[in-house]
């Protein structure tokens, strides 16, 4: 179980005390902040990533800032990964009533040169991969009466967000049309399904967007009316918002979190 910090929210609209949360990809960067957020205010957090040791390094995080986590080995563009990590999980007595569809990959390339390679990966995982963990988690929240998840997009998914992107970009637009369609198919079971747009955010999956100061500064000037790029942090307070009583009567949104960028064009 997650250990709840002294001074840590007590029942009420934003608390997640009581509920279980799987965070895919949830071993570095967006993932494991959003994690730590969702643990801050009270949910039990499960760690899914590809390999073990990846996910072990990510429990090692969290505990250091006193958070206990269970962990997950996933491979959300197998199906039969999917299935054998749901099954784990409830051998474990562990059911999850958030999941935060968070794994993703950026392999960026002009669309002339871009690779079938590339294009079944990018799809692979930010596409199937969302669908077959979501359907996975919504038949076990169906049975449970109902359950939250949230899916990550991108800018990319609303709008043109450079000369490299358009394999990711199409993928990010299926997740926010996916987070549509999946609002309104499971509502009946009280699932509420919604998004989160993040903007530019310094994490490892970036670094080729921002090679430099120079380049960086560009974007910025360009694009990014609150003056800065984004950070892991700046997800927190929306995912935990998304998951809480507070947002119980909202789904089928994707909120932009991009310090302006779209309201730039």
């Amino acid at each position: 179980m997650s250990e709840v910090q002294p001074g840590a929210p007590a029942a009420g609209p934003f608390s997640l005390i009581g509920e279980t949360a799987l965070v895919t990809g949830g071993a570095g960067g967006l993932g494991l902040a959003q994690a730590r957020a969702l643990a801050c205010a009270g949910a039990t957090i499960v760690l899914a990533d590809l390999r073990d040791d990846i996910v072990v390094g990510g429990i090692a995080a969290l505990a250091a800032a006193g958070i206990v986590a269970h962990g997950i080995e996933l491979d959300v563009t197998d199906s039969a990964s999917v299935t054998a990590a749901f099954e784990d999980l409830k051998a474990r007595g562990i059911a999850p009533t958030i999941l935060v569809n968070n794994a993703g990959v950026s392999l960026r390339n002009a669309a002339i040169d871009a690779t079938e390679h590339e294009f079944d990966l990018t799809f692979g995982v930010n596409v199937k991969g969302t669908f077959l963990v979501a359907q996975a988690a919504a038949r076990l929240m169906r049975e449970r009466g109902g359950g939250t998840i949230v899916n990550l997009a991108s800018i990319g998914g609303h709008v043109v967000d450079g000369p490299r992107s358009s394999v990711y970009d199409a993928s990010k637009a299926a997740v926010v049309q996916l987070t549509k369609n999946l609002a309104y198919e499971w509502a009946q079971y009280g699932i509420r399904v919604n998004g989160i747009s993040p903007g530019y955010m310094r994490t490892a999956m970036t670094e080729t967007l921002l090679p430099d100061a120079v380049e960086e500064q560009r974007i910025i000037d360009g694009h990014i009316p609150l003056g800065r790029i984004g950070t892991p942090k700046d997800l927190e307070g929306l995912v935990v918002f998304l998951c809480s009583p507070a947002a119980s009567y909202i789904t089928g949104h994707t909120v932009l979190v991009d310090g302006g960028w779209l309201v730039s064009f």
